[in-house]
Protein backbone atom coordinates (compact mmCIF):
# COMPACT_ATOMS: atom_id res chain seq x y z
CA UNK A 1 0.00 0.00 0.00
CA UNK A 2 1.22 3.53 -0.70
CA UNK A 3 1.60 6.44 1.66
CA UNK A 4 -1.05 9.16 0.72
CA UNK A 5 0.17 12.43 1.45
CA UNK A 6 -1.47 15.48 2.66
CA UNK A 7 -3.21 17.47 -0.23
CA UNK A 8 -1.66 21.00 -1.44
CA UNK A 9 -4.99 22.63 -0.64
CA UNK A 10 -3.96 22.78 2.95
CA UNK A 11 -0.05 23.26 2.66
CA UNK A 12 1.13 26.68 3.90
CA UNK A 13 3.49 27.07 0.82
CA UNK A 14 0.01 26.58 -1.70
CA UNK A 15 -1.85 29.64 -2.56
CA UNK A 16 -5.36 29.71 -4.65
CA UNK A 17 -6.21 33.18 -4.45
CA UNK A 18 -6.88 34.68 -7.87
CA UNK A 19 -5.38 38.30 -7.58
CA UNK A 20 -2.43 36.62 -6.84
CA UNK A 21 -2.15 34.04 -9.53
CA UNK A 22 -2.75 36.87 -11.69
CA UNK A 23 0.05 38.60 -9.87
CA UNK A 24 2.47 35.88 -10.30
CA UNK A 25 1.56 34.23 -14.08
CA UNK A 26 1.64 37.33 -16.54
CA UNK A 27 -0.80 37.50 -19.54
CA UNK A 28 -3.12 35.13 -17.60
CA UNK A 29 -5.54 38.18 -17.73
CA UNK A 30 -5.61 37.86 -21.60
CA UNK A 31 -6.56 34.43 -21.15
CA UNK A 32 -9.17 34.65 -19.18
CA UNK A 33 -8.57 35.15 -15.71
CA UNK A 34 -7.56 33.76 -12.21
CA UNK A 35 -11.07 34.02 -11.23
CA UNK A 36 -12.25 31.34 -13.80
CA UNK A 37 -14.46 28.17 -12.50
CA UNK A 38 -12.19 26.18 -15.05
CA UNK A 39 -9.33 26.95 -12.08
CA UNK A 40 -11.48 25.37 -9.32
CA UNK A 41 -8.87 25.00 -6.64
CA UNK A 42 -5.71 25.23 -8.33
CA UNK A 43 -2.86 26.72 -7.44
CA UNK A 44 1.01 28.21 -6.95
CA UNK A 45 3.05 26.27 -4.79
CA UNK A 46 5.35 28.67 -3.34
CA UNK A 47 8.11 26.59 -2.56
CA UNK A 48 8.46 24.68 -6.18
CA UNK A 49 7.06 27.46 -8.30
CA UNK A 50 4.30 25.71 -10.06
CA UNK A 51 1.19 26.05 -10.95
CA UNK A 52 -0.95 22.83 -9.82
CA UNK A 53 -3.88 21.42 -8.60
CA UNK A 54 -5.32 21.56 -4.96
CA UNK A 55 -5.13 17.96 -4.80
CA UNK A 56 -1.50 17.05 -5.59
CA UNK A 57 0.68 16.14 -2.75
CA UNK A 58 4.39 16.18 -2.40
CA UNK A 59 7.10 15.26 0.59
CA UNK A 60 7.63 19.19 1.04
CA UNK A 61 4.05 19.28 3.01
CA UNK A 62 3.70 22.01 5.50
CA UNK A 63 0.42 22.20 7.38
CA UNK A 64 -1.04 25.82 7.39
CA UNK A 65 -1.05 26.95 11.35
Amino acid sequence: MTERLPCCRYCAYFRSEPKEIEAEIPGLRVLGSGYASVRAGDGLCRRHGRYLPATAACRDYHPLR
